[in-house]
């Protein structure tokens, strides 16, 4: 008996005219620009028992300057990251 129900069922099923349709995801890469990389690093440290209180302050400064680069660098690749994901959620 379920396999006449099941069988009903199959067969019903096909005399559908209804087209089916796939969906596939659809994937894209979004590349970052180079030129929004940047974060900037001191190489070589001085060292820090020969340094006098203005080198220490002048070293200070160089250190938050790059880190603000840096900062503004990671938001402008974030804003980047958010545009695209906009870009791409509106054409779906």
């Amino acid at each position: 008996m379920k396999k006449i129900v099941l069988l009903s069922v199959l067969l019903l099923g096909g005399c559908s005219n209804e087209s089916v349709k796939l969906l596939s995801p659809e994937y894209k890469v979004v590349k970052i620009p180079e030129s929004l990389y940047e974060c900037p690093t001191i190489k070589k440290f001085p060292d820090a028992d020969k340094l006098t209180n203005q080198q220490v302050g002048s070293l200070l400064i160089k250190v938050q300057k790059n880190n603000m680069i840096c900062k503004n660098s990671l938001d402008g690749i974030k804003k980047y990251m958010n545009e695209a994901e906009a870009t791409v959620s509106a054409k779906k």
